[in-house]
């Protein structure tokens, strides 16, 4: 939508109080309250109702236990559960504070940037220029919904972890319309003069185009703008995302052999005839909550693996992208400007990963980056290297 007076008399000012003179609305639009408290709660809901009602049931089984025995101080163990019960509210309540949040945020695009009004902070209004939206990751649902990311921002964790938060356009009508109209105010970025490589010259004339699926194939040909043409384009290789989902979930390995440990200890204790009722879901329940995450975990690189038929990297006359099929559609663009963060990781086979985002920790090994996102997986991964440099530009100076 482009109207402001949909908006609230607060956000209408809030939005005139935010632009410069000469500065005009090219679109506005807010996220749809029912969708954007599905976006990061959804996948968790089904956890957070499993922690609850485990708490529930531990404390109940400590509870009924001490009024069957009687025996002093049993009870203290039903209080084991309770933060697992109160985890598990509050998770679950937090979907209704995120739709009340939805209704007092406001997006914007102008003629000079991308406004995003609320969030974290209601009185913070976040811009984002022409050379900030050179990377954009869409997620498209059934219905034309989606989230629009501009920004992702890496936060450590102590010494060795960190976590990812992102911002853009969220849970928006229209997803794809929004897309066009940011990749358009991208484009005005002015950029220093390149030099076409050899080898983009020639795959210009005689496009490398590998076999597609027909869905990724439809996908990838409505992603292509007046004008814009293929140069190459290629699906990952399934045993790269195997790897890769191994490295990912690797620290769940020593977990599942504690666990397996601790089981073994306590697995003859349940043929004790003092052991009934709830001690036996005490004692063989929890070990077997726990291998079942671990097995669940373990299982993802599998899944990965045949998950790699529904990704296709591609590149094009203006730009690279790469689109995700599996469940909503998943496209990330990069745009000349956002592509100069490029670094090469070839195997010796010249199969390899060719990361397009800038790393978050110049200390982190290549092999270690597993939340970077390019083309990953691909053959002849330095050939394809030289094809996006061609693409690479500065901003102009």
């Amino acid at each position: 939508m482009t109207d402001i007076a949909v908006l609230s008399t607060h956000l209408q000012n809030r939005l005139q109080a935010a632009l410069t003179p000469g500065e005009r609305l090219v679109w506005v639009g807010q996220p749809i309250p029912g969708y954007y408290r599905k976006r990061r709660v959804y996948e968790y809901r089904v956890l957070f109702a499993a922690l609850a009602l485990f708490g529930l049931l531990w404390m109940a089984g400590g509870i009924a236990r001490t009024l069957l025995t009687s025996a002093p101080g049993v009870g203290l163990l039903a209080l084991a559960g309770l933060p697992l019960l109160l985890l598990g509210v509050v998770g679950l309540r937090g979907s209704s504070t995120m739709a009340d949040e939805a209704r007092h945020m406001v997006y914007a695009i102008t003629s000079e940037r991308v406004l995003l009004l609320g969030g974290d902070d209601p009185e913070i209004v976040s811009s984002y220029g022409p050379a900030q939206l050179q990377e954009i990751e869409r997620t498209e649902y059934d219905g034309g919904w989606g989230d629009l990311i501009l920004h992702t921002k890496h936060v450590a964790i102590g010494d060795h972890g960190y976590t990812t938060r992102r911002y853009g356009l969220l849970a928006i009508a229209g997803v794809r319309r929004a897309h066009e109209l940011v990749a358009a105010l991208a484009k005005t970025l002015p950029l220093a003069p390149g030099t076409p490589h050899p080898s983009y010259q020639k795959a210009l004339m005689t496009p490398e185009i590998a076999a597609l699926p027909d869905r990724l194939s439809t996908a990838l040909q409505a992603e292509l703008g007046p004008g814009e043409r293929l140069v190459w384009a290629a699906q990952p290789i399934p045993a790269s995302y195997l790897k890769k989902g191994f490295r990912r979930w690797r620290f769940v390995i020593p977990g599942a052999l504690s666990t397996l440990v601790l089981f073994a200890f306590t697995a003859p204790a349940l043929w004790s005839p003092a052991v009934r009722g709830w001690d036996v879901l005490q004692a063989a329940g929890t070990p077997l909550l726990l291998l079942g995450i671990a097995a669940y975990c373990l299982s993802q690189p599998l899944r990965m693996r045949k998950h790699a038929a529904g990704v296709v990297h591609a590149i094009t006359t203006e730009r690279a992208l790469s689109i995700d099929s599996r469940g909503p559609v998943l496209t990330r663009t990069y745009a000349p400007a956002g592509l100069v963060h490029v670094r090469c990781a070839g195997g010796p086979d010249d199969s390899g990963d060719l990361l397009l985002e800038p790393a978050f920790d110049n200390n982190t090994p290549i092999a270690s980056e597993l939340h970077r996102h390019g083309f990953m997986g691909i053959g002849d991964v330095r050939h394809v290297e030289r094809l996006i440099g061609h693409l690479q530009q500065a901003p102009a100076a």
